[in-house]
């Protein structure tokens, strides 16, 4: 595996993760405040997991997003070095 690859892989892998430790503490906070205002914890703990589910695609997505727009943008850096 290439040096590239590599790196590609620990990108990938870390969004991955922070993802999953944001959404802890996000879907706590949910479960939280849902069994808070109905008094009912079943009704909070659901509305936990399709908070998890949804914003878990959309956060991933997010920093992809990112990730791209990171990377173009160095190699603009770096060409205008090269260039001069």
């Amino acid at each position: 595996m290439s040096r590239r690859e590599k790196i590609k892989r620990y990108l990938r892998f870390t969004r991955i993760k922070r993802a999953c430790t944001a959404r802890i503490i996000s879907v706590f906070i949910t479960i939280s405040v849902g069994w808070f205002l109905t008094g009912d914890f079943k009704l909070g703990l659901s509305l936990g997991a399709i908070d998890t589910v949804i914003k878990l695609f959309i956060y991933y997505g997010h920093e992809t997003i990112w990730e791209q727009k990171m990377t173009r943008d160095i190699k603009k850096i770096k060409n205008s070095y090269r260039k001069r």
